[in-house]
């Protein structure tokens, strides 16, 4: 019954065919971090609930908690009542945690060789890229160009930005040119977590990264908790086709399950004290669809 979401043209969608899907539309996949069973049932069900594709991104330590398989079986079960849905290694900081992923059946991978010197964060970035695609030619594969500092938790402090941070559009075309990737997730102005004083979005920058690179790469935009809508909304209108939000949800399963605790003191039943977080968690994920665009177009 849920199969007619993913069927398009004939054949069923895999995650390049929807971000082809995006990109034409000028609208934007979200991608949602989880770390727990609640946060994956939060993101399912609205995504479904809403007629949606969705990332689910489990970073190296999320990954950790998790354990990869326990990760890729929970989604595959997921799947079968709602197809449109993707798990994504995120910023994965060595090629052979990549190889991992891509061995365990993650639908995509991120390379995270932000860190790196340019020159080699293309060579690792390729080699990533030639095991991914030798193992499922349907895997999409991220690399990353550019710094992004922070850390995805709440603070107080404000994050300095400097040029060297930004990614170049010179360099992104010889990125992406020499790496093979099908995403490139980009620092533009954008930082992990939710901060004091949030930098503004260089959306000239935007602009030239996005004319200078093939079309069918598509932009990510990570870090987008703390982000104002306004400029969400006008970053995927000059391109960017997927964006991260982690920070905002663990804010408000934590905050939520606190409230939870406080209000029903002598309550033992786990799932009870977790269904009204699980339902915030939901309608923050709905409202980010919203924003993006991509409410009804897994149909």
């Amino acid at each position: 019954m849920m199969l007619f979401g993913m069927i398009f043209l004939g054949f069923l969608m895999n995650l390049k065919d929807f971000f082809n899907k995006a990109n034409k539309g000028h609208w934007a996949i979200g991608h949602f971090n989880v770390s727990n069973l609640e946060l994956l049932k939060a993101v399912v069900e609205a995504a479904r609930e809403a007629g949606s594709p969705v990332m689910i991104g489990t970073s190296q330590g999320e990954r950790e908690w998790l354990g990869l398989k326990s990760a890729v079986a929970l989604v595959k079960a997921y799947k079968e009542d709602w197809p449109n849905i993707f798990l994504n290694a995120d910023h994965t900081k060595s090629v052979e945690a990549i190889y991992d992923a891509v061995d365990a059946g993650y639908d995509s991978v991120h390379f995270d060789g932000s860190n790196l010197p340019f020159k080699e964060n293309i060579s690792e970035t390729r080699r990533a890229v030639r095991y991914a695609k030798s193992k499922n030619k349907d895997i999409s594969v991220e690399g990353e160009l550019g710094y992004l500092k922070g850390d995805s938790q709440l603070t107080n402090k404000k994050i300095a930005i400097t040029p060297d941070d930004y990614t170049k559009p010179e360099e992104a075309l010889k990125f992406v040119n020499d790496t093979g990737i099908d995403r490139l997730a980009i620092a533009i102005g954008n930082v992990h977590g939710i901060n004091l004083d949030e930098p503004e979005l260089d959306f000239d920058l935007l602009e030239g990264i996005r004319k200078a690179i093939p079309k069918n790469v598509s932009l990510v935009l990570h870090a987008g908790s703390g982000i104002k809508d306004a400029d969400i909304k006008h970053a995927i209108s000059l391109g960017i086709s997927n964006i991260h939000i982690s920070t905002e949800l663990r804010v408000l399963f934590r905050d939520g399950l606190e409230r939870q605790l406080k209000g029903n003191p002598k309550e033992y039943a786990l799932y009870r004290l977790e269904k009204e977080v699980v339902d915030s968690i939901k309608e923050l994920i709905r409202e980010k669809m919203r924003l993006f665009g991509c409410i009804g177009k897994a149909h």
